[in-house]
């Protein structure tokens, strides 16, 4: 397929510093709307949040991971925006999650390592995306 193809199933990897604290309702709004839209879209993968900090995986067409990355840019409640990955996939990673979600209590019980190196900082991309990826394992 050409690398243009915006069927083409892809992988997008990020990294963010919040603007500010996210409390719980603020959490679970933003995952109920993301969710709802990822279902409609047919996008899969995982949101993690923690210490002020967003990772995420995504995975679907190339033209709905590139509108909803697009948003994620002009979003107010990221900076410090850091693209890990973006590739193509011949088969996705969460193919039954619209999105599942890792919040902090969640984090130290299922994945107790993310949070060493959930900072944003290019220099633990690798590890923070092998990481984020063996949480599709686990279920």
């Amino acid at each position: 397929m050409s690398s243009e193809d915006p069927n083409q199933l892809v992988e997008l990897s990020y990294v963010s510093k919040a603007t500010q604290d996210m409390g719980l309702s603020s959490l679970v709004r933003l995952f109920d709307v993301a969710h709802k839209w990822n279902q409609g879209q047919e996008l899969t993968g995982v949101l993690f949040y923690e210490n002020g900090h967003f990772a995420q995986i995504l995975e679907g067409r190339r033209k709905d991971v590139l509108f909803i990355w697009e948003k994620i840019q002009k979003d107010y409640r990221h900076k410090i925006l850091h693209r890990i990955e973006f590739d193509e996939i011949d088969q996705r990673l969460f193919p039954s999650w619209a999105l599942r979600f890792y919040g902090g209590d969640q984090i130290a019980k299922d994945v107790p390592q993310l949070a060493g190196v959930l900072d944003g900082l290019p220099t633990h991309d690798d590890e923070l995306l092998r990481i984020m990826r063996s949480v599709a394992k686990g279920n």
